[in-house]
């Protein structure tokens, strides 16, 4: 499994060279949470960093993102057990996830709150 830097630096080689940066940079603009340990929540700058680059994602569907907003254990349990860039598109009602294990497992508990209790 690999860390949010070296997936950072692995986006940041996609880019054309005259946007390239630093991780350090780039996390600052692309991930809510900057800290070295943080998580990996996408900032919308850093979620259309990825759609411009055509990584693969896979959007579940989130019932109640009202409730979403106001429960922060859920947040902070996304934040800490999700491995790879995810984003939460609030207006779509959507939690986008780039990896395709973590979509499939969350799909197949069918429960955002069920899934990150199970997840590890």
């Amino acid at each position: 499994m690999k860390n949010r830097h070296d997936i950072t630096q692995a986006v940041i080689n996609l880019l054309p060279s005259h946007q390239q940066m630093s991780v350090d940079d780039a996390t600052k603009v692309w991930y809510r949470n900057i800290r070295s340990d943080g998580g990996a929540r996408l900032t919308d700058l850093g979620y259309q960093t990825f759609k411009m680059l055509d990584i693969e994602s896979w959007s579940i569907a989130l019932e109640n993102i009202k409730q979403l907003r106001v429960n922060k254990s859920v947040l902070l349990a996304l934040d800490r057990k999700i491995t790879f860039p995810y984003y939460i598109d609030f207006p779509g009602q959507q939690l986008i996830l780039f990896s395709s294990r973590e979509a499939m497992l969350a799909t197949l508990y069918g429960d955002l709150q069920k899934f990150l209790e199970n997840y590890s």
